[in-house]
């Protein structure tokens, strides 16, 4: 029972790290174009999250407990360590307050971890070379489409600025902050959800993986802390310091994130709500005026993305060494 409960702790922890990270970066958009109360966004956006995976499935959360590798053939020991190096990562980064891939952290961890305990014959790199493809297609995708999409809103405000039509795009945020709700709950969330299910099927003795209610609410409700306490950090780099965006391109932008992510949550590939996020606010900026972007803080966001995998892998590696090394380690896991 001591593991498991560890095991929980770890997992809120990741949660809660996520809150920081994730939920900042999705509550700039909407916080900088002052269209949506303050008060209103985190609600609706952790109403959306709950219903992500009922609406686009639990193809991800598969993905992460099973293809990087394969939880329920190995020691507890090797998933928490994997989920507190994670965490640690993601708390180095959110120190630098710069959004960074949630799935970077936890698979760099895994990675990590599994190689340092002699076990690296465990990970499946199939399913390694699938979140890495997820994650630059993501961007990739993302910077086109709102590129694309933000161009088509220019041509159309410019030929009909009315207040009417403003006022309609206005309020077509309630509907992307609900659609990016629902594709993070299908996405980054599962992430945990799917380990979430792993620790409660040790519990159960369930040979069988699926994802119950718990596993869904349990890091939600963890999450929700964190964006509570230490989103802002995220939100205002994000939000302010790569280019101002009017409520309009906030929508395309916004539009073009939610299209990006619940694509790959439907087509079961873990990627970055943040990466993808950040990448549409690149493409967007650059379509709005290039010369207005931020590119050193462009540079240093893309720069934390590549120093991510890195850091979580010696986090892995280092837990996991000490573990080993630590006397009274096999008594406890």
């Amino acid at each position: 029972m001591a593991v498991i409960v560890l095991l929980l702790l770890s997992l809120s922890a990741f949660a809660m790290v996520s809150g920081f990270n994730d939920g900042g970066n999705l509550v700039a958009t909407y916080r900088s174009s002052r269209i949506i109360d303050s008060r209103r966004i985190a609600p609706l956006l952790i109403a959306a999250i709950a219903l992500g995976p009922v609406i686009f499935g639990t193809a991800v959360s598969r993905t992460m407990a099973l293809e990087v590798v394969n939880f329920t053939q190995t020691s507890s020991r090797l998933l928490a360590i994997s989920v507190m190096a994670g965490v640690l990562t993601l708390v180095v980064t959110w120190r630098m307050r710069l959004p960074t891939s949630t799935t970077i952290a936890l698979a760099g961890g895994i990675i990590g971890a599994a190689a340092a305990s002699g076990q690296a014959a465990l990970i499946h790199w199939a399913g390694v070379e699938k979140i890495a493809g997820g994650l630059v297609g993501s961007v990739v995708m993302g910077f086109m489409l709102a590129w694309l999409l933000t161009g088509v809103m220019k041509r159309v405000t410019a030929s009909d600025g009315t207040p009417r039509l403003v006022k309609v795009v206005d309020k077509f945020q309630y509907l992307t902050i609900l659609w990016q709700g629902l594709a993070y709950g299908a996405n980054d969330q599962e992430k945990v959800i799917g380990l979430t299910a792993i620790v409660m099927m040790l519990l159960s003795h369930d040979a069988v993986y699926h994802v119950s209610s718990f596993d869904i609410l349990f890091p939600l409700a963890s999450w929700s802390v964190g964006l509570a306490l230490g989103g802002s950090r995220i939100a205002n780099t994000v939000g302010t310091q790569i280019i101002h965006l009017r409520p309009e391109t906030s929508v395309t932008t916004q539009l073009a994130a939610a299209i990006t992510v619940s694509l790959a949550a439907i087509l079961g590939f873990p990627v970055s709500t943040t990466q993808a996020t950040d990448g549409c606010i690149f493409g967007s900026g650059t379509m709005i005026n290039r010369h207005r972007v931020h590119w050193k803080v462009v540079r240093k966001i893309i720069g934390v993305w590549i120093i991510t995998m890195p850091i979580a892998l010696a986090m892995g590696a280092v837990l996991m060494m000490l573990v080993r090394l630590s006397q009274g380690s096999h008594a406890f896991f």
